[in-house]
């Protein structure tokens, strides 16, 4: 009999964590909605408590709105920061904007060697802008930079797999 008290207390605490993850992806949906439909204010409401709980499509989306200025004001250095955060959390999309961020400097120190990991893992990760991207820059870096990039990227690969769960704070 105990262990069916167990049991009953583990699934009942697996229901009501997936009701909040999936009430938190519904208020995220609804604030991509919004964008999609051009009501920005909407979505900014929507998007940035659910970023700040950390979820990486909110996190993107309000990147772009701010990368933009669209229904906000332009702010390059707060969607750069956006898009960092979703990058780390595995968001391929962001992670080809953050490299293409730190490619061009807007909003973040230019960094050639960060902008090829980070568009080398966004590839990686299924973005094929981002293959793209990693394949125009690479053309005019040095063969050590390439390597270093390469690498860097290969660890921070290493370090978010073994990190496991998308939730926990991944390398950088």
């Amino acid at each position: 009999m105990l262990w069916f008290r167990k049991f009953a207390v583990i699934v009942t605490a697996a229901l009501v964590m997936s009701a909040l993850v999936t009430v938190a992806q519904a208020s995220t949906r609804k604030g991509v909605s919004a964008f999609q439909r051009g009501k920005y204010d909407e979505a900014v409401k929507l998007l940035a408590p659910e970023a700040d709980k950390g979820d990486p499509d909110a996190m993107y989306i309000l990147g772009k709105i701010y990368a933009s200025g669209s229904g906000v004001e332009k702010d390059i250095g707060k969607a750069a920061g956006y898009f960092q955060k979703a990058a780390e959390l595995g968001h391929a999309e962001a992670q080809q904007s953050l490299g293409s961020a730190l490619m061009l400097g807007d909003g973040i120190d230019q960094d050639m060697i960060e902008a090829l990991k980070w568009f080398i893992i966004s590839a990686r990760n299924g973005n094929k802008d981002g293959g793209t991207y990693a394949n125009n820059v690479s053309r005019f870096m040095s063969r050590e930079m390439l390597l270093e990039a390469r690498s860097k990227a290969l660890i921070w690969q290493q370090e978010f797999d073994k990190a496991g769960d998308a939730k926990t704070e991944k390398p950088k």
